[in-house]
């Protein structure tokens, strides 16, 4: 016959079903990701391979910025050197109009002479 002590003794070596209900059951276990679950998520391997992407879109992007870089530069050289014809033009426009405006002044001059005197 088991005796008190026998029963001790095997709780101490077994586990009791309390001792069981702290471990995971298979319906808790559903709860985490399976074979085909984990299919979704990258391997280390597609990580590579975008990091790849990655660097070479990268690269492409500064080749671009830098392209576009030397081209706005053209642009703005282009502009500064439309602005100074723009000035010399202006300039010569300015005297210009200061010799038809003295031309003016004396033709209107000579108008009031002869006209006045007939």
């Amino acid at each position: 016959m088991i005796t008190d002590k026998d029963v001790k003794k095997l709780k101490e070596v077994f586990a009791t079903k309390d001792d069981l209900k702290t471990f995971a059951t298979k319906d808790d276990l559903k709860t985490f990701a399976t074979k085909d679950d984990l299919k979704t998520f990258a391997t280390k391997d597609d990580l590579k391979d975008i990091n790849k992407k990655i660097d070479k879109l990268d690269g492409r992007i500064k080749n671009g910025f830098e392209s576009l870089a030397k081209d706005v530069m053209t642009v703005i050289e282009m502009i500064g050197d439309n602005n100074q014809k723009l000035d010399k033009i202006n300039a010569k426009t300015t005297d210009h109009d200061d010799i038809l405006g003295n031309h003016d002044r004396r033709l209107d001059k000579i108008e009031d002479k002869i006209f006045a005197t007939t």
